[in-house]
Parts: C-alpha cells; structure tokens; sequence
C-alpha cells in the first residue's frame, strides 16, 4: 500500500482514506473522465475540504478513486458529494462506499441533506438529490431562550468578552430584555461532545443569578443532548461565584479542576469543570474547592523559552524539529518513522482528508511543519533513531498551564523511559515560568494511564466524552503542579449543598 494511504473507514470490498496519497492519480482520473484542463481540475480539488475527501482502494490495495464533499453549509446541515471512479460500479457497490460515507458525515458533521450527489466514471455521469437522516425539529419549551444572536447583541456582549464563533446559539430573555447569551465550542460530532458556552450582562452584576433559573440551563442542555450531543462540558474560574452559584442550581456536575490554568487580573486561578450527559442528575452534597490563586510574578523567570534539546539518561533525548535540519540527523527517517506510529496507533481518530500529524508539509509530502516546531518533541536514543514524541498540545493562561500529549516506541515501553520522558519535560516547563502541566488521557489508554498515575495528580473524569468503534470512552485529568506552589496549591473542600 502506498506508504502515505492511512485508512480512514472501512467496507466489505473497499478501503476510504488519506486522499493526499493518491492526489496526483485523483487528479488524472478527473482530468480523463471530464476532459478538463489542469486548471479545471484544480479548481474541482479545491472545490472539496481537505479533511473531508479522501481516495477509495479495493482489499488489493488497487485505487479505485476517490470521494468528498462540497458546497458545505454547515449552517444549515447541508452538503454535496463527489464520488468519482476509474471504472463503473455496480449499484450495490457504490451504495456500500456512499453508506459508509453518509454515516460518517452525519456522526463527524451532522450533515443532514445532500443537496447534490454527483457519481462521475468514464461511462458515465450520475446527478440527483439524497437524503442522509431526517432532520430532526428539536424544539425548546423555554420561553426565555430565543433561537440565534442578533449582531446588536453580539456586538454588545463583544464588548466585555472575547466570544467564539458559537454553534447552537440562543439569546437569553427576561422581562423582555437580553440577560445573556448561551451556545457551543468545540463540537466535535464524531466523539459526541462539547463545550457549553455561557456569557452574562455584566451590566446586572450578581443580581443576574436571581433571573437566570438553573432550568433554564438544563433546558438548553436537553436540547443539546437531543442533537446527539452526549457530553457536555463547561469550565468557570474559581473566583466566579455568580456562574458557581448559577451551576448549583443545575443538573450540570462539578468533576473536578485544572489547577493554574486561569486568570483573574494579575493572579493566576484554577478551573472548575463541570459536565452533563443525558439523565445526569444533580449529586447529593456536591463538594467542590476553594479557589486557590498565586499572583502571575510569582512565576517570573529569567528562562523564556523550552530548550531545542534535552538530553535524558542512557543517550535518549527530546529534540525540537527546528535542529533537524542544522544537524546529520536523517529528519526525513524520523519523519517516516513517526507517520508509521501514528498509522499503528490503535484507537487513534484521525481526520478523514488530508492528515494533520505534528510534522507534514501536506499534499502528501511529510515534512516539518513551520507552524509546530515551538511545541512538538521528537524523543530519539543514543543512535538518533526515532523512540517516540512528547507535545504542547495548547497553551492556557497566557501560557501559564499547557496541555500535553505523550507517546513511547511500544518496544520501548514498561522499561522507565516514559516516567523519565514526561518528568524531563515538566521540569523544563516548569524552569521557563509554567504553573501546571496537563494530559487529558481516555480511558481506553492504559499504558499512559499508567504512567500518570506515577507522575500526576488525577484532576477530575469527563464521562463518556469520547466517541469511537461504537462506544463512548472516559476522559481522565491528570495535572502537575509548580514545586514552587505546592504549598499554596493545598485544596480544602465545602460543600455546596
């Protein structure tokens, strides 16, 4: 198989996967099945999302040609297909590719309605309408919360926060003025979860908490779980106890912190977490902690930036991108070496289209990417072979917490390396200013588990918040603190009820 084709989605007969690696062969077959110019062409790829387009194979690895979508509006649940082949297929043949197909737009886009499937081989040209799923009309009985934003009020609360672009919006009312606004961020419909948005006037102070009823919420929330939205998670600075006080009066629940990674005017603060997923009720004597801050110039260093290499015991030794080419490593083996441990990771969910690893260039053409070499390490031994990376997934609190992933050469695994690896990389994060170190680790990755139970404190668990192989996954929170905070890092614990 064509090193680059990492398969995606899988039928009886046929292989769905990276379109970059057969690009130039997609191109071709566009170019003989329509007689069109290389411009033409150019113009039908770019026409299709690169993450959602892909190559289609045989069980024989033979190309067979490839599937996307365009006209995307995502607004209103609607899109268009392109399905094209190097040789007519059978009716039942092109349903088995188009079914899987459909099933995935549906779960990773909501696409609910295919304006426009286009069946395109050397015979011939097929064009008509296709349903997906019915869309379903969810409808809320709340009479405070009001479909969609208007600009005015969008402008207005753009004043006192930064606003996402928010999917599901509605405009909170009461006494027939706008009291807040209510919506989602990062959706992603494939794993069944995201993030609740919430944004109060500011001009009502606490007072707001007396006009906003907890069901108010849980109505909104409903709605959201009725979307097929399993989980649903929303993150409050310790010291906002007007949104605290709000959530207790919830069914949403609290499920633990992320210490450090906020900030209220020059102090640094933890983030309280809470989540719902359908039937969730309100616990009994839910505790959560005090909030704890330390003052930002308490982390002042005279380090600023993470060193390009790091060295480890026994010649292992974390290495920025960014040397590669000023050394004899072989970076192009390096590269091949972590695309294939990216191939075999089990479980691992991967775009459809184009692949977004740590280091590629696109169009099929592995490389290092510009954009990530502050934030990706490449763990190599004494003999610069590839062992394994170590990454700041994002940095928070004006780059006070970051999120990190970690992944060892399975061949090198239960021997240590790990614990060293990770503890290396706390301590270099923490020598530049980083208050707290956090991974977010599913439940299905036990090897990992493992390691930070060594290494970490575990934060809090976010049920069933990951999607995949037909079952929902645990999401665990693991955080290491700042030596230097420790002490003023002690949780004491109230009850809220």
């Amino acid at each position: 198989m064509n090193k680059n084709f990492i398969v995606k989605l899988q039928t009886e007969k046929y292989i769905i996967g990276s379109f970059d690696a057969y690009l130039n062969r997609s191109k071709k077959l566009i170019k003989e099945n329509s007689n069109l110019s290389d411009e033409e062409v150019d113009i039908i790829i770019k026409s299709m999302p690169t993450t959602y387009r892909a190559a289609i194979t045989d069980k024989n690895e033979h190309f067979i040609g490839y599937i996307g979508l365009f006209n995307v509006d995502a607004k209103n649940n609607i899109s268009s297909i392109r399905l094209e082949v190097n040789n007519n297929l059978e009716q039942n043949d092109k349903n088995e590719i188009l079914n899987e197909f459909k099933k995935y737009l549906f779960e990773s886009l909501n696409i609910n309605y295919i304006e426009e499937f286009i069946y395109k081989s050397k015979k011939s040209t097929e064009i008509k309408k296709m349903n997906v799923i019915p869309k379903s009309n969810i409808i809320i009985p709340n009479k405070f919360l009001v479909p969609g934003i208007s600009e005015e009020t969008l402008e207005k609360f753009s004043e006192s926060y930064s606003i996402p672009k928010l999917q599901m919006p509605f405009t909170i009312k009461s006494n027939n003025r706008v009291i807040g606004i209510v919506g989602l961020s990062n959706l992603i419909w494939p794993n069944k979860r995201a993030n609740l948005k919430i944004f109060l006037d500011k001009n009502l102070g606490t007072d707001i908490s007396n006009e906003l009823s907890g069901y108010i919420i849980d109505d909104y929330v409903n709605y959201v779980h009725e979307s097929n939205i399993h989980n649903i998670t929303i993150s409050v600075n310790g010291s906002n106890q007007t949104m605290l006080e709000i959530l207790n009066n919830t069914n949403m629940n609290y499920y633990g912190q992320i210490p450090f990674s906020a900030i209220n005017d020059e102090r640094l603060e933890s983030s309280l977490m809470f989540q719902h997923i359908p039937n969730m009720k309100k616990d009994n004597g839910i505790i959560i902690p005090n909030n704890k801050s330390v003052s930002l110039s308490s982390l002042d260093t005279e380090k600023k930036e993470i060193a390009e290499q790091i060295e480890l015991s026994n010649g292992f030794k974390l290495v920025s991108p960014k040397l590669f080419e000023d050394t004899e490593m072989d970076s192009n083996q390096i590269l091949e070496d972590h695309i294939k441990a990216m191939q075999n990771r089990e479980e691992f969910s991967i775009p459809l289209g184009e692949d977004k690893y740590i280091l590629q260039k696109g169009n099929g053409n592995y490389g290092i990417s510009k954009a990530m070499m502050n934030y990706s390490y490449i763990l190599l031994d004494e003999n610069n072979n590839y062992s394994g990376y170590i990454n700041i997934l994002r940095n928070n609190a004006n780059g006070k917490n970051a999120e990190i992933e970690i992944g060892i050469d399975p061949k090198l695994q239960h021997k240590g390396l790990g614990t060293i690896v990770i503890n290396s990389f706390y301590d270099e994060l923490f020598s530049i200013g980083y208050a707290s170190v956090t991974s977010a680790v599913f439940e299905f990755n036990n090897p990992s588990i493992k390691l930070h139970e060594k290494v970490a404190e575990l934060n809090g668990i976010r049920l069933d918040a990951y999607y995949i192989n037909g079952k929902l996954w645990d999401m665990n929170f693991y955080s290491k603190i700042n030596n230097s905070l420790k002490e003023e890092s002690k949780v004491k614990y109230k009850s809220k009820h």
